[in-house]
């Protein structure tokens, strides 16, 4: 009972939440995060498409799509000097 309690409270402490909105993304790191989501019931009265939920998931590896972006960065002369680990974001890149 003990450890359930401190499982909740630990989950309580750590647990982040968000609503996205139509054509927000959420982007994060498969292996560093888990992650899950609440129950959704449309309004009342609301049309078919506001009544479906529509979630899509992608999978990439991780060094393809750094090296992409800072490709992408010095094609646009916006190279930066550093960038932050997409994997937790504490640690910089050069």
């Amino acid at each position: 009972l003990m450890v359930d309690n401190e499982l909740s409270k630990y989950a309580h402490e750590f647990t982040w939440e968000n609503k996205l909105n139509p054509g927000d993304i959420l982007v994060f790191n498969n292996r560093r995060m888990l992650h899950g989501r609440r129950g959704f019931s449309a309004p009342a009265g609301a049309s078919l498409e506001d009544s479906q939920r529509h979630l899509v998931g992608c999978y990439t590896n991780i060094d393809d799509t750094l090296n992409s972006y800072r490709v992408l960065l010095r094609e646009r002369g916006m190279a930066a000097s550093s960038i932050l680990n997409v994997g937790n974001g504490t640690n910089i890149i050069p």
